[in-house]
């Protein structure tokens, strides 16, 4: 994946935050629930159709107070991968 590509959530999908800082959300194309741990919550939240992967990692690693190299590399593979699966499962959508 370009890190210059823009992400959005599908307009299918239906999410909803708890209590606990959890997210979870519907994909009916995939007919899977999923549900998002605090932080994973968080990316969710910084995916707007606007943002491309580069700034998403910027501002996901500032949120996280991230300041190192090694930290924001680890950040950012960290994005890559939960963003993959965003896409694997039919949640977000390159545009």
């Amino acid at each position: 994946m370009d890190k210059d590509c823009i992400l959005k959530i599908k307009d299918e999908v239906a999410a909803r935050r708890s209590f606990d800082g959890t997210l979870v959300a519907v994909s009916p194309e995939s007919d899977k629930i999923i549900t998002l741990n605090e932080s994973a919550a968080v990316l969710w939240s910084l995916i707007d159709g606007k943002r491309d992967i580069t700034e998403i990692i910027t501002l996901f690693a500032a949120h996280f107070g991230a300041e190192t190299l090694d930290e924001i590399s680890r950040i950012e593979k960290d994005v890559v991968e939960i963003v993959d699966k965003f896409l694997e499962k039919q949640l977000v959508e390159i545009i």
